[in-house]
């Protein structure tokens, strides 16, 4: 009977280690993917905000205008969306990091930043400094090097 169990584990170990490595790739998989929706809902979402922004103003610095301002921020559709982009982006990053390592998983959020820093001048007409793309290829290098890590 030993010899019997013995046999069929050496048969269907192979198997196993084959599913199992199926299952770590799924798993990585999805991983990542996560993480690509929670970079992107991110950065649109950031991008929305901003613009709807522009459309409503910079915040007030009086007091008895707040209320003002809240209500006009908050049923600014682009706002809106903006925050349900954020919304999604939260609902994916939990999934990212039920799925990987904390530690794996959040140098990517810097891509947030680059892909921020890249799209912002031509949507928004910033000037972006030699010093901040010098800081965004730092941020790149170090993606890069905890990706292979």
């Amino acid at each position: 009977m030993e010899a019997g169990c013995g046999l069929s584990t050496f048969m269907f170990a192979p198997k196993i280690e084959r599913i199992e490595e199926t299952l770590i790739m799924t798993r990585s998989y999805a991983a990542l993917l996560s993480i690509a929706i929670t970079v992107l809902c991110t950065v649109f979402g950031q991008l929305l905000i901003k613009k709807g922004m522009l459309e409503i103003g910079a915040a007030p610095g009086r007091t008895a205008m707040l209320p003002d301002f809240l209500w006009r921020t908050f049923t600014n559709y682009k706002v809106l969306l903006g925050l349900a982009a954020a919304v999604v982006a939260a609902v994916s990053w939990t999934v990212a990091v039920s799925r990987s390592d904390l530690s794996f998983a959040y140098p990517f959020m810097g891509l947030a930043i680059v892909l921020v820093l890249a799209i912002s001048p031509a949507m928004f007409g910033e000037s972006v400094s030699l010093m901040r793309w010098v800081g965004v290829l730092v941020v790149c290098v170090g993606l890069w090097l905890s990706a292979r890590g």
